[in-house]
């Protein structure tokens, strides 16, 4: 039986389709024993990883910049209860500001052509938030017609971002690559991911480029509150690491190659705003901080739940302390890794890793919501959508 997996209900329209290269593109040694040590042999999350590895071997490709054409997140859903009449006048000047955070005209651009734009991001961040967003689909029940238990769901999002640390913490000495995870992160964050985690309804994790968001059937969380929030932890760890990276690099000053640090800054503060009642909202003060030491702009602040600090000093630890790891990143990685049984990651949670057998037991119709013919593409590399 698989393990303790997470929950979601609705058809079973994603498992009917199936996406991406015709065969499985060739993988060498060294790509191929990562992928065993993360994942199953057959798995949706597994051939995204692949597909992410394979589109950043390019590295001017996959670091240049591209424009978002929005703002990475949707203005705040309208009680449906309410008559359209009385929108709040709170949300429709909150939605004119979003609004007013980039043009779609640019949606996709190359940012060198848009110079004023500030919602940009490198290919590389862009490609993982797509892996992040099918990774997502995978671990959904509702996209299968299947229940597995109440907060499954929840733990399957727990176990997809647990990748995304693993991810940072494999490329350490590549401060590109940890960028791009970094802007994945923002992102995906932004869209929907917390949702599951925290208890709150959730907004399906896509359509984002187009703001087709819309509301799942359920609201979905988490019983494990402290383990939720080592997890929330470890990624504000993970970018203040990022941080002092960019530091010890020189990579602030006015000339950087990273375009928008401000922007990911700002992705990270709403992040700490929406999940401030585990703890962390104070945590935004250290990233203005570097924002204030280094001369940078912060985009994004007008969360409507965002309030400006008191103004009190933070000081940052030198970039270089702690043998270059200033904000304890590898201890607080190593106790979430003993907290979760020495393990974190993988694909457990992926339903298109399990067996037909176990995807029967929890479908509703007792079948296998995956036709035969779909799994054999995923086995020769296919991504579910």
């Amino acid at each position: 039986m698989p393990p303790k997996r997470k929950t979601t209900g609705s058809a079973g329209s994603a498992a009917k389709k199936s996406k991406g290269p015709a065969s499985n593109p060739e993988e060498d040694m060294e790509t191929k024993r990562a992928l065993d040590k993360r994942w199953a042999p057959v798995s949706v999350s597994r051939n995204a990883d692949l597909g992410f590895k394979l589109q950043t071997r390019d590295q001017v490709k996959a670091f240049s910049y591209i424009c978002l054409g929005r703002a990475p997140w949707k203005t705040g859903y309208k009680d449906e209860s309410e008559d359209e009449d009385e929108e709040d006048e709170e949300f429709i000047e909150q939605k004119k500001k979003d609004d007013a955070e980039a043009d779609d005209a640019t949606t996709l651009k190359p940012a060198s052509e848009h110079p004023g734009e500030k919602w940009i991001f490198t290919s590389a961040g862009m490609a993982k938030w797509t892996a992040l967003e099918r990774g997502t689909t995978v671990r959904d029940p509702d996209n299968f017609g299947m229940y597995v238990y109440n907060d499954f769901f929840g733990y399957a999002v727990m176990e997809l971002v647990e990748n995304i640390l693993l991810d940072f913490d494999e490329a350490d000495g590549d401060w590109k690559m940890q960028w791009g995870i970094c802007e994945a992160t923002g992102l995906y964050f932004q869209v929907d991911a917390l949702g599951p985690l925290l208890g709150f309804v959730s907004l399906t994790p896509s359509r984002i480029l187009t703001g087709e968001e819309t509301l799942t059937s359920a609201i979905y969380s988490c019983d494990d509150g402290e383990g939720v929030n080592a997890v929330l932890m470890a990624f504000v760890t993970m970018f203040l690491t990022m941080l002092s990276t960019l530091e010890r690099n020189d990579l602030f000053k006015s000339d950087s190659e990273v375009k928008n640090i401000g922007a990911i800054m700002g992705l990270f503060i709403r992040f700490i705003v929406d999940v401030g009642e585990y703890g962390m909202d104070d945590h935004d003060a250290k990233i203005k901080a570097y924002a204030a030491k280094h001369n940078v702009k912060i985009h994004g602040l007008n969360h409507p739940s965002y309030e400006e600090s008191s103004g009190e000093t933070v000081e940052l630890p030198e970039a270089t302390a702690n043998a270059n790891d200033p904000w304890g990143w590898a201890k607080v990685l190593k106790e979430l890794k003993k907290a979760n049984g020495g393990r974190l990651g993988g694909d457990s949670k992926d339903i298109t890793s399990w067996t037909p057998a176990e995807r029967r037991k929890a479908a509703f119709d007792n079948k296998d919501p995956i036709p035969r013919s779909a799994m054999t593409r995923i086995k020769n590399g296919d991504i579910m959508e």
